[in-house]
């Protein structure tokens, strides 16, 4: 019987290979923990680490709480701060303990008014280091398991979330890796398409900042000649220069990307009207680039001049042109 319950466990753990998200996992894991191990309290604390900021580990926070610790704000509070000292909480771990025998007197304090029978944490490993765990408890004795067999089925749990959640990770980076241009960095044509409307929806939200949203085009004059010239690797220095110049007028949370060959995309909140914005762009990379190259730059306001990213590019790539004329007319009659 106590084997078959293990089988379920892995049969069920099948299904966690199709979440897309951390917490579609952590979820999946506490019902499984519910079903099989009559485990009706726990929730995992997890310290995420974003691709946008290199993988630093965040704060812990809680996720997927059920039973006596669902809703419970002040709960969840209270133990992501006692965390911040210790991913294990300084308890033993890897096994159960009365709740009365809890050795760490924040955590006894914190738990206590559940009604707690037994209480345990399981560390939850990336990379062979800890980076969170996996809190159970219950406040009913199990009339299933064993003890032996408790034990397992969550040694069972926390190693596979464990192995799920740098799943999730490596396909996340792959995918990351995916939308990137591979000599700049900035973003290429798919990562852009697949921000553009989580930037649209933020604009949206911040209207009362009176900001403008603006998709820019910066393109670089004679390039062509640049490498056939000086050579593709001092070619390739002009792109990566060119995006290090842009990111510095940029506010975070913009977008910049190459289009491919000497293009590049700018989509990002200002709050100075697109042609100052886009001048401002054109200086910086003009200054830094010790007369070896310019750019030409056009641009457009989401909301005024389109409101889809085809309809802007549009404009933007017009107003490119038209700069582009403008200025080699004024190289002629200089």
């Amino acid at each position: 019987m106590e084997a078959n319950l293990l089988r379920r466990l892995y049969a069920h753990t099948r299904e966690w290979g199709r979440a897309q998200r951390g917490i579609e996992l952590l979820e999946l894991a506490g019902e499984a923990l519910r079903e099989f191990g009559q485990i009706d309290t726990g929730c995992f604390i997890y310290r995420k680490r974003g691709i946008e900021t290199d993988f630093v580990p965040q704060p812990p926070a809680a996720f997927a709480p059920w039973g006596a610790f669902a809703d419970d704000g002040q709960f969840v509070s209270g133990l992501q701060s006692l965390f911040e000292t210790s991913l294990t909480l300084d308890v033993p771990t890897d096994r159960w303990l009365l709740a009365e025998d809890i050795p760490n007197p924040s955590l006894a304090e914190l738990v206590h008014g559940y009604g707690l029978l037994e209480f345990g944490v399981w560390p939850i490993y990336s990379r062979e280091e800890v980076r969170g765990a996996l809190l159970v408890a219950r406040t009913r004795a199990a009339t299933r398991v064993t003890a032996e067999m408790s034990n397992a089925l969550v040694d069972a749990c926390a190693a596979q979330v464990s192995l799920a959640l740098d799943m999730i990770m490596a396909l996340r980076i792959a995918e990351h890796a995916s939308q990137r241009d591979l000599l700049t960095g900035a973003w290429n044509r798919r990562g852009m398409e697949s921000r553009v409307a989580r930037l649209v929806n933020h604009h949206r939200s911040r209207l009362h900042d009176k900001e403008h949203l603006i998709l820019g085009l910066v393109d670089v004059d004679n390039f062509k000649e640049i490498n056939d010239t000086y050579g593709h690797p001092t070619g390739d220095r002009v792109l990566r220069n060119i995006v290090r110049a842009i990111s510095t007028c940029v506010e975070d949370g913009g977008l910049i990307g190459r289009l491919g060959g000497d293009e590049f995309i700018i989509f990002c909140q200002s709050k100075v009207h697109w042609h100052d914005f886009m001048l401002q762009i054109q200086n910086v990379v003009g200054n830094r680039a010790n007369g070896l190259y310019a750019v030409s730059v056009g641009g457009a306001e989401w909301g005024v001049d389109g409101t889809t990213f085809e309809a802007c590019y549009a404009k933007a790539d017009e107003r490119l042109y038209a700069n582009k004329r403008a200025r080699k007319e004024a190289a002629v009659h200089r």
